[in-house]
């Protein structure tokens, strides 16, 4: 099941570093565009995949830190206060959103390396 699940967690991770375009193009596929939720309930649907990746040794210690990094960002822009980030509009004008794509590429580019 681990490899299963670590193809699970790279496509989660895949979606959060495609460009806002492709983000959104897959939103309206997923038929749940104006809202961007989707992209971080299917990171945190495979987050809880992380530990018991590492402990079987399919994704090294540094790569935790970074998915941690990209959980913490989006965690950070939760809240009712940060509602307005979770239209699909701000995946193209947001510097957050900005922020986890950056953040989801460095662990994606070493997800795909260890």
């Amino acid at each position: 099941m681990t490899a299963e699940q670590t193809r699970a967690l790279v496509r989660a991770v895949e979606q959060l570093a495609e460009p806002a375009a492709a983000q959104v193009a897959y939103l309206r596929d997923l038929r749940t565009y104006p809202s961007a939720d989707e992209l971080a309930l299917e990171f945190d649907a495979v987050r809880g995949f992380v530990p018991e990746l590492a402990e079987s040794g399919l994704i090294a210690s540094s790569v935790v830190a970074m998915l941690d990094a990209v959980d913490e960002k989006l965690a950070e822009m939760s809240g009712r206060e940060n509602e307005d980030l979770w239209r699909a509009d701000a995946l193209e004008t947001s510097a957050d959103w900005a922020i986890v794509r950056t953040l989801a590429r460095d662990a994606l580019v070493r997800l795909n390396g260890s």
